[in-house]
């Protein structure tokens, strides 16, 4: 009745001489050029403009992948409008206090001192 039918499974032949990588993988001079081409814009493009700013250099998923990385690491702030509303600076120092930047009022100073 039944007839047994058998399947041969061809295994992909791996070239290793070919290194896979990932597409949404980038290196820090990605991220620079990415930073580097949303300060040239003024004001800061939305997140829809950026595959037509970044695409030649830029994969889309390099930019997805970029953009959430800078996110998680607090380099830039998106409203929910999709709009890039700031940018982290790197010349700052990463070790400096409050009572460095800061700009405190004589009131404040003279209350409770410069440090």
């Amino acid at each position: 009745m039944y007839s047994s039918i058998i399947f041969g499974i061809k295994k992909k032949k791996i070239n290793k001489k070919r290194k896979l990588h990932a597409l949404n993988e980038f290196t820090e001079s990605d991220v620079e050029y990415f930073i580097d081409k949303i300060k040239d814009v003024k004001p800061f493009p939305k997140l829809r403009d950026l595959k037509r700013l970044l695409s030649p250099a830029l994969s889309l998923d390099k930019i997805n992948a970029i953009l959430r990385y800078l996110e998680r690491s607090k380099g830039i702030i998106i409203d929910l409008d999709g709009n890039i509303i700031w940018i982290k600076e790197k010349n700052l120092k990463h070790e400096s206090e409050l009572s460095d930047t800061a700009n405190f009022s004589e009131e404040f100073v003279e209350r409770f001192g410069r440090f």
